[in-house]
């Protein structure tokens, strides 16, 4: 996953504001992570499958992972 997918996706499931703090509480990662990703570092394979699954959820459901996980959605 390129670090433009993982924004992409992170912005869709996430929303336009916050999205990175979002992402990386999501991913139980620090957010310093997430930023060298966006960097220039490889995105891990497991941070991509979780954001690939949370995609495929999303377009099944239609239901972001926080709702999925039943807590509020910030972006609503």
């Amino acid at each position: 996953m390129t670090a433009e997918e993982l924004r992409v996706a992170a912005i869709l499931l996430f929303g336009e504001r916050g999205w990175q703090s979002r992402l990386s509480e999501a991913l139980d990662v620090d957010r310093s992570s997430v930023s060298r990703w966006f960097a220039g570092l490889p995105v891990p394979g497991p941070a991509a499958a979780a954001v690939r699954a949370w995609l495929k959820l999303y377009e099944l459901t239609g239901e972001t992972p926080y709702e999925l996980a039943g807590l509020i959605d910030p972006k609503k």
